[in-house]
């Protein structure tokens, strides 16, 4: 009976061990096949990749040099002296004399020095006097040109819809001492192994049952890059079970080279805003603001260290623990005889990197976000990678966001309810979009105050009540019609600011004016000006609502609006996208402009698969009328609403609008210099009143966002239409014709048309 028994034990013994090796057997043939068929669609997708616009440089413009400088070795150029043949991707700076020995024009004598770049395209050079542009010249040989175009970079990756910042390169181009110091700290035996190394398990089974903690891993590269490519970071037994056995396996299937190669590009390096830094040469950019290759041994010592924990180890917000687990790199490299004591010493010595001067912080998500949203309305096709070349412009951008933190601050500190409601967590939100106007692109784009707390776009996706900031359009429609005495309204043309009741449908309206007074009868100009409701309503009506409905359509509004009487006072929602349309089709002059994101887009091979068709010659309205509204809008700056950008230190001539909806729920300002429209928007998600008006919240953004954009260009005045002509106007002969109203002592200028009549009661 026992000899039955332990035959039958011994029977299924061995049948349960069959079992489970052909079950293990089928196992690994399972995960071997399932690895072969993701190693045949090559280690990495397609990305979409994201560049920003041009950069354009024009005479007068300023720059600061040495951000100039490293903006370009940061973005790959390579500084050569002057005797020197310059390549593709290289620069190099001439005094006055190389300059003109190289020039068939006489060069200005203020120039101090040219800047000589040979992008892929093409050869450049410009000339300062100091940090000023003097000329501009491209070709060879060189011709001079009114603009620049600097090659546009990328700045942001896509990999299967995930925000990545990476830089395929090949392990040949990789610094020696990058290799050394990641294998001296991950992996020492990386070339003697099969995947996996047992002693190196052993010693950190040892060191962390010794010190009751996971104070060491056994990993292997082979493993780490298992782990990263094909698994999850889930911490089981499982998991790490798959990853031996598929480490044993990815070594049978590729050599070391190639393991080691793609492990470069595809480690884990830290973060930029919402995008992952993947690989060494990615993260050298990010943390040096250089390329790979022209790392040193601290440098690489430095990477290597980050390697292990990117956020515990951040050389930025954690210098003291990066600086002991680089000098640690340091020492195992000595250890393992990849470097003498002089190289160690130097090496120790070396400081760590300070953030680098790039341009941005914080990769313009919002603006990303927008571009990949029309990406897939368009129905590109994402999976197989795209170049996608934006009208970003980096330093605008960089501006926007900065400049919307901290003027959110500003108001939070200054007014103690915002900062209850911040505390309670309804955090003020702001959102700003910048234009080129001779373009219409967008060059920069702020949705939010933060990203990371709210993806909601602001700018593209809100539907805000616009009020005041829509004024504008009821002018125009006036320019277009004559007065009920048959003569054309002018800037000059009287509307009577009284009370009234307007009867509609079985209802009747009564607006009011913002401070509840009444100035009597007004010129069209101080109407507009002074944004008064009760002026504004009057005409608006007497124009036809009709009207304002069409010149809306016709200058960019998509949105529902209804001939209304409220919509002569704004009482309707649009996005700030459309308001920036609108008045980006004022700011020149009446010609279409459809707001661009997005130049082009190509395939990885340089096929363009689309191109935005041009808005050229499409006029909406005629020049001349656009033109004497601009010049309205103008004595908003000068006497007006927005009277306060004087003494904001805003020195370029200007043009703009302010916005307060009815319970201060919304404050826009919208406004504009020859070159630049910028609109920014202050307000509640859940549309709570702020407090704020156009003018106390949304202008001090703008200003402080256009004051220093307008340090770019000399300033200049707008370049009018023909048609028109200015007329100045003293403070008694404005008092003439209209006695009851205050004027400036200096008077005003204004612009007219040929055909207006001149009033004079």
């Amino acid at each position: 009976m026992s000899k039955r028994r332990l035959w039958v034990g011994l029977t299924l013994l061995f049948g349960s061990v069959t079992l489970a090796i052909i079950w293990a057997a089928l196992w690994m043939f399972q995960l071997h096949r399932d690895m072969q068929a993701r190693l045949a669609e090559g280690w990495f997708l397609p990305p979409v990749e994201v560049f920003t616009g041009p950069e354009v440089l024009y005479p007068g413009q300023t720059l600061n040099l040495k951000a100039f400088r490293s903006q370009l070795e940061a973005d790959g150029f390579r500084s050569r002296e002057a005797h020197q043949r310059l390549l593709s991707r290289d620069f190099s700076v001439w005094d006055p004399f190389q300059c003109q020995a190289h020039l068939s024009l006489a060069l200005p004598t203020e120039v101090s020095s040219c800047w000589v770049i040979r992008s892929p395209e093409r050869l450049q050079l410009i000339a300062f006097n100091q940090s000023r542009i003097l000329a501009l010249f491209e070709g060879e040989p060189f011709v001079p040109t009114s603009r620049l175009e600097l090659a546009p970079r990328l700045f942001a990756q896509f990999y299967e819809d995930q925000p990545i910042l990476r830089e395929l390169q090949p392990l040949g181009a990789t610094p020696l001492v990058c290799l050394q110091a990641i294998t001296a700290i991950e992996d020492s035996q990386f070339l003697e192994h099969s995947g996996v190394s047992f002693t190196g398990i052993g010693r950190a089974l040892v060191r962390n049952f010794s010190q009751r903690r996971v104070a060491e891993g056994g990993s292997t590269i082979t493993q780490q890059l298992v782990k990263n490519y094909f698994l999850t970071h889930e911490r089981t037994l499982r998991r790490k079970l798959v990853e031996f056995f598929m480490a044993l396996l990815l070594e049978l299937n590729v050599d070391k080279e190639e393991i080691l190669e793609t492990y470069l590009n595809v480690i884990y390096m830290g973060q930029n805003g919402p995008f992952q830094v993947r690989g060494f040469s990615s993260a050298a950019r990010h943390y040096f603001g250089r390329s790979l290759q022209d790392l040193g041994l601290s440098e690489c010592a430095l990477l290597a260290a980050v390697v292990n924990s990117p956020g515990r180890f951040n050389p930025f917000t954690a210098p003291e623990r990066a600086l002991s687990r680089r000098n640690l790199v340091l020492q195992r490299m000595l250890d393992l005889n990849m470097l003498d004591e002089e190289s160690f010493a130097q090496a120790q010595q070396s400081p760590l990197p300070q953030r680098p001067p790039r341009t941005l912080t914080d990769p313009a998500p919002y603006f990303v976000q927008a571009v990949m949203k029309e990406l897939r309305q368009r129905r590109l096709p994402l999976e197989e990678g795209l170049r996608v070349f934006t009208s970003l412009d980096p330093a605008a951008q960089e501006l926007a966001q900065t400049s919307v933190g901290s003027e959110l601050e500003r108001l939070e500190k200054a007014h103690a309810h915002l900062q209850e409601l911040k505390a309670e967590g309804r955090p003020l939100q702001a959102g700003l979009i910048a234009v080129d106007i001779e373009s219409g692109q967008v060059m920069a784009l702020v949705g939010g105050r933060s990203w990371r707390q709210s993806q909601f776009n602001r700018i593209t996706e809100a539907r805000r009540q616009v009020g005041s900031v829509m004024k504008p359009l009821v002018y125009l429609a006036a320019l277009e019609h004559s007065q009920p005495s048959g003569l054309n309204y002018s800037p000059l043309s009287p509307i009577p600011d009284e009370s009234f009741t307007y009867n509609f449908e079985g209802q009747s309206w009564s607006p009011k004016n913002y401070d509840n007074r009444e100035y009597g009868l007004v010129p069209l100009f101080f109407g507009l000006s002074q944004s008064l409701n009760l002026a504004t309503a009057q005409l608006g009506l007497d124009v036809g609502l009709n009207s304002l409905v069409d010149v809306s359509r016709r200058m960019g509004i998509e949105s529902e609006i209804r001939a209304l009487p409220s919509l002569t006072l704004g009482a309707f929602e649009l996005r700030p996208w459309e308001v920036a349309e609108v008045f980006t089709t004022l700011a020149r002059f009446g010609e279409k402009a459809s707001l661009r994101m997005i130049l082009r887009v190509e395939d990885l091979g340089g096929k363009i698969l689309y191109s935005p068709p041009s808005d050229r010659g499409l006029w909406q309205v005629a020049p001349e009328n656009a033109a004497v509204l601009v010049s309205m809008m103008k004595q908003s700056v000068s006497m007006g609403t927005a009277r306060s950008l004087l003494w904001r230190g805003l020195t370029h001539p200007s043009a703009g609008k302010t916005g307060t909806t009815s319970d201060y729920r919304d404050a826009w300002f919208v406004g504009f210099t020859p070159r630049t429209l910028t609109l920014t928007w202050l307000g509640f998600d859940d549309n709570h009143p702020t407090g704020l008006t156009g003018a106390s919240g949304a202008l001090p953004l703008w200003a402080e966002f256009m004051k220093a954009m307008g340090r770019r260009h000399p300033p200049e005045d707008f370049h009018w239409p023909q048609g028109t002509h200015l007329r100045e106007l003293s403070k008694a002969e404005l008092q003439r014709l209209y006695p009851n109203l205050d004027f400036p002592a200096q008077g005003l200028e204004l612009l007219l048309r040929s055909t207006d009549t001149p009033f004079d009661p």
